[in-house]
């Protein structure tokens, strides 16, 4: 792949008032990539604003200076918007974009091969494991100082993306990198007590009801959860409470692709999908359903009711798996 930082940083370069934003329902990677690079900005002397449409997740609140972000009520003017994280326009939510001036120009910075490559310049990198790497990066790139508090974020970002430094696209790149952001003083041990060591009960209630319906398909290859709307209600949980569930399910040795499937108020169900084997891209069969993402990790919302969504993602599933493992089997 032939890219390339500097368009990016000369077009950073032009601008005075730069606004960052990162997807819905933001996740570690998406909060510590816009914090991240807007503190990142500022010290290289931008006005910056962060913006996301949704609240920072309980669990991510510890992380230092989060209060600097905004709600999309509050945008500020800018001449320069810069999206992180998210692989269309429509992960950002319309009442965001509505309140941003249509000749702005947008950058648009990710790692998910599914990226529909809607800004002016776009810095798309499917080998990263994780946007916040590619921040990281950039700033070496150009120079810009990195803080404490902004490696805290990527490190963050990074780690949580990465499954903490779990998932196959974790490279020898990702290390050096961590290794770097530690240098500049990341408090290893409490970030990731934080992150990974700091639960609510909820977190617990909600792990407990759905393993003690944990679905298994195609011969125990497939794992699925499925959260009602009215246990997320019932249990008053919040945005990522319910992260880590996946990886919970996708932990069993039989297990390929592990799913989970979450009720929204409104009947749409969340999809979110893990796959062991690059032989069965969960990205391809969230494509067919109109979501997308990464060969290993991907997502996608359809309609309800809850359980024939998950009939019908689990066919495909399923008829993935025995097309391209069984076939592969019979072959050799």
């Amino acid at each position: 792949m032939d890219l390339s930082f500097q368009p990016v940083i000369s077009r950073i370069a032009a601008a005075k008032r730069v606004l960052i934003l990162s997807h819905d329902r933001p996740d570690g990677d998406a909060i510590g990539s816009a914090v991240g690079l807007g503190l990142i900005l500022e010290a290289a002397g931008k006005e910056i604003q962060v913006v996301n449409h949704d609240p920072v997740p309980e669990a991510l609140r510890f992380l230092p200076r989060v209060s600097r972000i905004d709600s999309g009520d509050a945008i500020r003017p800018s001449d320069l918007v810069i999206a992180l994280d998210s692989a269309g326009r429509d992960r950002i939510s319309a009442s965001v974009w509505d309140r941003i001036a249509d000749e702005l120009d947008v950058i648009n910075i990710d790692h998910h091969v599914s990226n529909s490559g809607y800004g002016v310049i776009n810095y798309v990198d499917p080998r990263s494991p994780a946007t916040g790497q590619l921040i990281s990066q950039l700033a070496m790139e150009a120079g810009w100082e990195i803080s404490q508090d902004a490696a805290t974020h990527l490190y963050a970002a990074i780690s949580t993306d990465t499954g903490s430094f779990r998932y196959p696209s974790t490279s020898s790149d990702t290390m050096r990198i961590i290794a770097h952001l530690i240098d500049l003083g990341v408090d290893v041990g409490r970030i990731n007590q934080e992150l990974y060591e700091s639960y609510p009960m909820r977190r617990v209630e909600v792990l407990s009801y759905l393993l003690k319906d944990l679905r298994l398909d195609c011969e125990n290859r497939c794992a699925s959860v499925l959260l009602p709307y009215r246990i997320t209600e019932k249990l008053g949980l919040g945005p990522g409470d319910t992260e880590g569930v996946i990886d919970v399910i996708r932990s069993i040795d039989s297990v390929i692709v592990a799913v989970f499937f979450e009720e929204f108020a409104d009947g749409r169900i969340r999809v979110s999908s893990r796959s062991k084997s690059v032989e069965v891209s969960v990205g391809s069969i969230c494509e067919f359903f109109g979501g997308g993402g990464h060969t290993l990790a991907a997502g996608a919302r359809l309609p309800g009711p809850l359980s024939e969504a998950a009939d019908r993602f689990i066919n495909r599933v399923c008829h993935a798996i025995r097309e391209n493992v069984d076939c592969q089997a019979t072959a050799t």
